[in-house]
C-alpha cells in the first residue's frame, strides 16, 4: 500500500545507481554546467521543485534554488529555504546517541526496557542497537494506521506498549521502523535529561554553526523560509508533524553541508565511534543489512558510500556522501513524488565521475491528473493508454506518482476515479505487487471485500513479504497461517538459476546457492537470501523486489526479471 503519507527510505537497492534515458556526454562542459543543466531541465518538466548543493573535494561546485517555496503566492525558493528533512533526521538522532555513549551515559547494548519498564517482557531482548539498525523487531507505528494528524511522541509510546509481541526476534531481519526512532529520542532525553530539542540544539547544531536547524515538536517553533509542502499533482500537503527521531526536523542546504563536512572530523564524536555508525550490521545469521546507525551504506568503485532519503507529506529529502573522495550532494524537495530522485541520483553521481550521464523520461502522472480534471474519467483513461504509446521516447508511466494520483481520489472520497486510476496501474505494472496491494485497498473502502480479497492475494502472489495485505486479509476473515505457504524447492533447480546476470554495464547480480537455499550478490552490495514464491519467482525479506528467472524454449535460463520500482531484465552472462 503506497498511502499519501509517503515514508520514504530506500537505501538498500538490488538496483545499479545509474539509470537513466537519454545519453549525454560530459565532454567539454563543466561539471557545474552539466548540473545546471540537468537541474533546470527536471525543474521544467515537473520533476524537482526544490534546492540542490552538490560538492566535490569537500567544496561547493553547485547550489541552487528552483521552483516555489508558496505555489499559491509563487512566492520562490531560494537557497536558504528550509525544509521538513523527514527520515534523514535519523542520522541526526543516531548522532545525540552516539555522543551519550561516548558520554558514559547509555551503552548501545542498553536494553529497550532500561528506559522503559512499562513495555512487555520482549523489551529485554531489544537493545539500543537494534533499534539504531532497524533490527529491533519493533513495529513501525505508520504500519499500526497511527496516521492522525497530532501524533506525539507520547501516543506512538503508547501504542507500541500495547503491542504483545515484537514482529521479529531482535537482530534476525532488518525492518525499517520509525517507531523504534521515535523510541530513541526519548531514550536520548531519559539518558541526558534534556528535552530532545534542547540536547539537539546544544550539542550538534550549536557547536556546528546549523543556525538554520531546529527540531520540531509539540513546542511548534517558528521556522524561518520555511518551504510549503505539496503532493505531485500541486494540492497542499503540509500538515505539522509532532514526532521526533524518526523524522521532526528542519534544515537548510547550507546547514546540511556544515553536518556532512564535520562527519570527516573529531568535532561532535571520535573517528572510531563514527566507523562503526558507518558499518553495515550483522543479522543474527550472518547476513549484513547495509544499514549503520541511522545511515544506508553501500560499496561503489570509489569505495564507501553512506546515504539517507527522508520523505513524508509533500517533503523528499536526500543526502549522499562519497567518504573516499569527500563528495557528494544534498536536495531538499516540497512537491511530493514528482521529484525524479533515481534519476537525479545517477545522474549526478556521473557527473561527478566525469561520466556521460542521462537527462530523466518526463513522468506521465502530472499528465493524467491534467486530462482527469479536464475529461471523464473513461476519456482520460483512454488519452493516457494511446499517449503512452505514442510518446515512449519522451514520457514514462511513474509507477508511484500513479498511484499517489490514485490515493488523492480515495481520500476525497472520488471512489471512481480513484478505481480507474489503480487499474491503470495495474495494467501498466502487472509484476508489481504495490499496485494490486492499492487496488485491493480501493476494493476495500468501496465494500467490495470480494475484489479486494482477489487482489490482496495476487499482491502477496508476487510478493510473500506483503505484511500490509497479509494483515489486511486476515482482516477480512482469512487464515494466516494459509497466506505464508512455506515453499521448498529442489537443490537442482535453484543450481539452474545460479549464475551472473548483468543489469547493466558493471553491474552484477551473481546468484549463487548454498544447500536448498538461494542467494543474490550485487555489485558493491552484501549477500542476501532470495525466497521462493513459485519455481521461478523469489522475493527478498530485506528490501522490496522480486526476481523471476527467464528460460528459453528449450528450458535453459537466459535471464532474470528484477521487479523493484519497475521490470528490469537482466542477460545471464555465464
Amino acid at each position: 500500500m503506497k498511502s499519501l503519507l509517503t515514508l520514504t527510505m530506500a537505501m538498500v537497492l538490488f538496483i545499479a545507481p545509474v539509470f537513466s534515458q537519454t545519453k549525454t556526454s560530459s565532454e567539454k562542459i563543466s561539471k557545474p554546467d552539466q548540473l545546471d543543466r540537468l537541474m533546470t531541465y527536471c525543474n521544467d518538466n515537473g520533476m524537482f521543485n526544490g534546492t540542490i548543493l552538490v560538492t566535490e573535494n569537500g567544496k561547493v561546485i553547485y547550489r541552487k534554488a528552483l521552483g516555489y517555496a508558496d505555489l499559491e503566492t509563487k512566492e520562490p525558493l531560494i537557497p536558504e529555504s528550509s525544509f521538513y528533512l523527514a527520515s534523514v533526521s535519523k542520522q541526526f538522532t543516531a548522532m545525540a546517541v552516539m555522543i551519550l555513549k561516548e558520554r558514559n551515559k547509555l551503552s548501545y547494548d542498553d536494553k529497550l526496557s532500561k528506559f522503559f519498564p512499562e513495555f512487555p517482557d520482549y523489551a529485554d531482548e531489544v537493545t539500543i542497537r537494534h533499534l539504531l539498525t532497524h533490527t529491533s523487531g519493533v513495529p513501525d507505528h505508520y504500519r499500526l494506521n497511527a496516521y492522525k494528524k497530532d501524533l506525539k511522541n507520547s501516543d506512538v509510546l503508547e501504542l507500541l506498549v500495547k503491542q504483545e509481541a515484537l514482529d521479529f526476534t531482535p537482530g534476525e531481519k532488518y525492518s525499517y521502523s520509525n517507531g523504534g526512532y521515535v523510541l530513541l529520542s526519548m531514550i536520548v532525553e531519559k539518558a541526558s535529561g534534556q528535552p530532545f530539542h534542547l540536547f539537539m540544539k546544544k550539542n550538534i547544531f550549536d557547536p556546528l554553526g546549523m543556525k538554520n536547524t531546529l527540531v520540531f515538536d509539540e513546542s511548534k517553533p517558528a521556522v524561518k523560509n520555511r518551504a510549503k509542502g505539496y503532493s505531485s499533482n500541486g494540492g497542499l500537503d503540509d500538515y505539522e508533524i509532532l514526532t521526533t527521531g524518526a523524522g521532526g526536523m528542519y534544515s537548510t542546504l547550507d546547514d546540511l553541508h556544515l553536518w556532512d563536512q564535520a562527519l570527516y572530523t573529531k568535532k561532535l564524536v571520535s573517528k572510531a565511534t563514527l566507523e562503526e555508525a558507518f558499518t553495515p550490521t550483522v543479522l543474527n545469521s550472518g547476513e549484513k543489512s547495509d544499514y549503520g546507525f541511522g545511515w544506508g551504506i553501500s560499496e561503489h568503485e570509489t569505495g564507501k558510500v553512506v546515504s539517507h532519503s527522508g520523505g513524508m507529506n509533500g517533503y523528499r529529502t536526500y543526502i549522499r556522501r562519497d567518504l573516499a573522495r569527500n563528495n557528494g550532494y544534498i536536495w531538499l524537495t516540497n512537491n511530493g513524488d514528482a521529484v525524479a530522485s533515481q534519476d537525479i541520483n545517477n545522474a549526478i553521481v556521473n557527473i561527478l565521475a566525469g561520466k556521460s550521464y542521462e537527462l530523466p523520461k518526463i513522468p506521465f502522472s502530472r499528465k493524467l491528473a491534467t486530462w482527469l480534471k479536464e475529461n471523464d474519467t473513461e476519456t482520460a483513461i483512454a488519452l493516457s493508454k494511446q499517449f503512452l504509446k505514442e510518446n515512449q521516447d519522451e514520457y514514462e508511466a511513474d509507477e508511484s506518482g500513479i498511484n499517489s494520483l490514485g490515493y488523492q481520489f480515495l481520500n476525497a472520497k472520488d471512489t471512481e476515479t480513484a478505481m480507474a486510476v489503480f487499474k491503470l496501474n495495474t495494467e501498466l505494472f502487472p509484476s508489481s505487487a504495490n499496485v494490486y496491494d492499492s487496488l485491493a485497498e480501493g476494493y476495500m473502502n468501496n465494500d467490495e471485500n470480494d475484489k479486494a480479497i482477489q487482489n490482496y492475494k495476487k499482491s502477496i502472489e508476487l510478493n510473500p513479504n506483503n505484511n500490509n495485505a497479509i494483515e489486511m486479509l486476515v482482516k477480512l476473515g482469512l487464515d494466516e497461517n494459509e497466506l505464508r505457504p512455506q515453499i521448498k524447492l529442489p537443490a537442482d533447480l535453484l543450481e539452474s538459476y545460479v549464475g551472473k546476470y548483468e543489469l547493466q554495464p558493471g553491474f552484477i547480480l551473481d546468484i549463487s546457492r548454498e544447500g536448498e537455499r538461494l542467494f543474490i550478490l550485487p555489485t558493491g552490495q552484501s549477500k542476501s537470501e532470495l525466497f521462493p514464491a513459485s519455481t521461478v519467482r523469489f522475493y527478498s525479506k530485506i528490501v522490496d523486489a522480486q526476481i523471476t528467472f527467464n528460460k528459453d524454449e528449450s528450458g535453459k535460463v537466459v535471464s532474470l526479471t528484477l521487479h523493484q520500482g519497475g521490470d528490469f531484465e537482466a542477460p545471464r552472462i555465464d
